[in-house]
């Protein structure tokens, strides 16, 4: 018994080597390694190595020291057994919310992997509590009524406590007049009663879509085409809203007419993240000044600005992560000259014809204001849904046909919008590629196409409905955003040729050949569910995904709302 000789803190250290199933084994043998594995350090220890690869409740990824050795066990336990189940199919079919209110549904978000949000274009938004069911899978339930008139966009996010909700809306008020809502909902524990407190109401325009809500500066951000509306709103509801508004002067008017804005992030350190149609654009958050009337104020045009471009793809939707907030490294302060801090931010964008496209986005804001920002955009997988689309396998690269690459699927050249002489980075003409996928999920992608997908608060999973043109059978399909292949390969690579030529077409392999290391890995996805329904109002319009629990949730046409849960 040469392990029970050893020091307690030696066998901790052995014990990070092992699996999780392994070391529950070993508790089994001898009293002595029965102690040590309920030690809270082992635990503690493996929680750690957890974050980087497994998503975990929010708690836990700020700070454990008071959860228990007990507690951190059965977390380590659930959290690996929900990855085990994560792609295997569900044998339970979906279970239907009750006690809706509202036909047509607008949008799904899931908070904390408890709340369930639903906001309906006729006036009503639900709110459900998935952790009160009882015995007739009753669940809580909270509605509020906005008006009988439309309501064409929503936003809704926890505030810096994670107790309350805030939703906002858009809708129209009187003929020829829209107004923006917000609501709070205190998200208690029962017998307290769920209901939506309104806090404020102001004035807006038809063609405004909400786009975010930033509670620690208490603003809300609207688009309009390619520009923002930036709304501050205070807790006193009869003072007026005070309002900015930032716009690219530069910007090409033919250009914009095809761009619009699908999403932004509001970082913390006073900078707009925003992601177009075509492009990927960081804005300084301007300054907002006390209005004596509520409206917007006169465009701001902040300086400079840092822009990616996308000449290949004309993205139509995008699903952005939370954004991740920490220190930089000992080479990035040495370059910044007096430290920042990073942000990043995971998303997947959709092409209708081209796929799924899974980007990486790091941000670095220096400390002084006289450094500009970095701002570097990574491709780092892709679902391709045309035969043409390059991706890298480390298993097998079979060449289709040849075309001219746009872009490469990693550009550190972010370059200031301002400056009309910085070069754009060499755009290189390489054979194209294209994979099988799983026996699961056919590889043949023309006559499919993707009708929803969501991605996890921490960017760590997602799901999306697959379609077959012809067909009635709606496909629900789960992948691992952070699969070692995609991980691994996050490293920006450097494209030195722009002429790249491949080896022999007929080779069966091109895994070896040097220089395709840039190229992004496959996406690929599992199918778990599959829905044969005749019924349009089957189809599936909206989902969203509990990252940490695995619940997906799903939202047809005619406005029902199911949860599907993780395994069999």
């Amino acid at each position: 018994m040469l392990l029970l000789s050893l020091p307690n803190e030696v066998i901790l250290e052995l014990f990070k080597y092992l699996n999780t199933s392994d070391i529950i084994s070993l508790r089994q043998t001898c009293t002595h390694l029965a102690e040590i594995t309920n030690d809270k350090l082992l635990w503690s220890n493996m929680v750690q190595q957890l974050r980087t690869r497994l998503p975990l409740p929010p708690s836990v990824r700020t700070s454990f020291e008071d959860w228990s050795a007990d507690a951190l066990e059965s977390l380590v336990v659930s959290v690996e057994l929900i990855d085990d189940l994560w792609l295997l199919a569900r044998e339970s079919p979906p279970v239907k919310l009750q006690n809706k209110r509202g036909e047509i549904l607008l949008g799904l978000k899931i908070f904390l992997d408890r709340w369930i949000l639903a906001v309906y274009t006729d006036g009503y938004i639900n709110l459900w509590d998935t952790e009160s069911a009882n015995e007739d899978d009753y669940r809580r339930w909270c509605f509020v009524y906005t008006g009988n008139d439309k309501t064409t966009s929503f936003q809704a996010v926890l505030d810096d406590t994670g107790e309350k909700l805030l939703v906002v809306i858009t809708r129209a008020h009187l003929p020829g007049t829209w107004v923006v809502a917000l609501y709070e909902v205190l998200l208690s524990d029962p017998p307290l009663k769920l209901q939506f407190t309104l806090l404020c109401t102001f004035p807006t325009s038809s063609s405004r879509m909400a786009q975010e809500i930033h509670p620690p500066k208490r603003i809300i951000a609207f688009s309009q085409l390619g520009s923002i509306e930036l709304a501050h709103w205070s807790d006193n509801s009869k003072e007026n809203i005070t309002s900015v508004s930032i716009s690219n002067p530069q910007a090409d008017e033919l250009e914009e007419m095809f761009t619009t804005i699908l999403s932004l992030r509001i970082l913390s350190d006073g900078y707009v993240f925003v992601f177009k149609t075509r492009s990927i654009e960081l804005y300084p958050l301007p300054k907002f000044t006390a209005a004596k009337r509520s409206g917007p104020s006169s465009p701001s045009f902040p300086m400079p600005s840092l822009r990616h471009i996308f000449p290949s793809y004309n993205f139509r939707d995008v699903q952005i992560s939370d954004v991740e907030t920490g220190a930089l490294t000992e080479e990035e302060v040495s370059s910044s000259e007096g430290g920042g801090t990073r942000y990043r931010l995971k998303m997947l964008a959709s092409d209708i014809i081209q796929g799924l496209f899974y980007f990486v986005v790091n941000i670095i804001i220096p400390s002084t204001q006289d450094q500009i920002p970095i701002l570097d955009v990574h491709l780092a997988a892709i679902y391709a849904m045309a035969n043409n689309i390059p991706f890298h396998s480390k298993n097998r690269l079979q060449p289709h046909q040849q075309s001219t690459l746009e872009e490469t699927s990693e550009s550190r050249s972010s370059m200031p919008l301002m400056n009309p002489n910085t070069a754009g980075p060499i755009q290189p003409v390489i054979e194209r590629f294209s994979m099988p996928r799983s026996d699961r999920v056919n590889s043949a992608r023309s006559s499919s196409f993707v009708s929803t997908y969501a991605v996890g608060s921490q960017g760590m999973r997602a799901v999306w409905i697959e379609r077959r043109r012809g067909t009635t059978l709606k496909q629900i399909v789960s992948c691992r955003l952070n699969a070692p292949s995609i991980v691994d390969d996050n490293t920006p690579g450097v494209v030195s040729d722009s002429g790249l030529e491949p080896s022999d077409s007929d080779s069966p392999s091109l895994e070896n050949t040097p220089g395709f290391d840039f190229l992004p890995q496959a996406l690929d996805g599992q199918v778990v569910y599959s829905i044969q329904s005749y019924d349009l109002r089957e189809d599936i319009t909206y989902c969203a995904l509990g990252e940490v629990s695995g619940k997906i949730i799903l939202g047809n046409r005619s406005g029902d709302v199911f949860v599907l849960e993780t395994g069999a």
